[in-house]
């Protein structure tokens, strides 16, 4: 039997169509509701990624400022030590006021000494003989470190004849060694009047606890007559 359609020739093109957009419309409503929770998960460990960093930041700039305060006490510290080192150096050996008793009692008249430093540094020397006198095996005499005081002083004279004549009884005094002048040179003074100005060096005698103790204090030098000290 022959079955008789009533429906329009192009109905069933249409609903496929409808059916089909409606698909298009289902996935690409899924993919924007993908994209969205893909964006929203982005975001939120982008958040949480920014806090972490944020957070290792402040450890950073923390730790930063400690190692910093750390530097700073090292520093202080080192200081510290260098003070104490050569404060015991000195006290061991000879009181400090008595090396500037005898550097003062040295001055010629019309000389003034104007700065004077000390630092504590480390030299080789000879290691010593034994007991009886004999040097060490060959190959065994290496030197060994020792500490020394070294002493820079600057000061001001009329003329050169007072600066040898302090440094002759500078190198007279077995309390000083290896003395050595730095320079001097012409210093216009304040009043206009023409002086040498001159800097020195000089070590403590690696013996001076010796001579402490065999010497007696040295006896100030007493000006000309008719010329004041300055």
């Amino acid at each position: 039997m022959r079955v008789i359609n009533f429906l329009p020739d192009d109905y069933l093109q249409r609903r496929s169509d409808r059916q089909a957009n409606l698909v298009c419309l289902g996935l690409a409503g899924a993919s924007v509701v993908l994209l969205a929770l893909v964006t929203a998960y982005t975001y939120w460990n982008a958040l949480g990624t920014a806090a972490e960093r944020a957070d290792v930041d402040r450890r950073y700039a923390e730790a930063s400022r400690q190692i910093d305060q750390l530097k700073a006490l090292e520093e202080h510290k080192a200081g510290l030590l260098h003070k104490v080192d050569l404060s015991a150096a000195l006290l061991e050996r000879v009181p400090r006021s008595y090396v500037l008793a005898r550097l003062a009692n040295y001055l010629p008249p019309h000389t003034s000494l104007t700065m004077l430093t000390m630092r504590v540094e480390e030299v080789d020397v000879p290691k010593p003989r034994d007991a009886s006198g004999a040097a060490p095996p060959k190959g065994k005499d290496e030197p060994v470190k020792v500490k020394q005081v070294k002493f820079r002083l600057e000061g001001l004279a009329q003329t050169d004849i007072e600066v040898a004549e302090f440094i002759t009884r500078l190198n007279a005094d077995p309390l000083f060694a290896d003395l050595d002048l730095m320079f001097s040179e012409e210093f216009a003074y304040e009043d206009a009047a023409t002086m040498r100005r001159f800097q020195l060096t000089l070590r403590l005698s690696p013996k001076a606890e010796q001579i402490l103790e065999t010497a007696s204090a040295p006896t100030a030098i007493k000006p000309d007559k008719g010329k004041g000290a300055s």
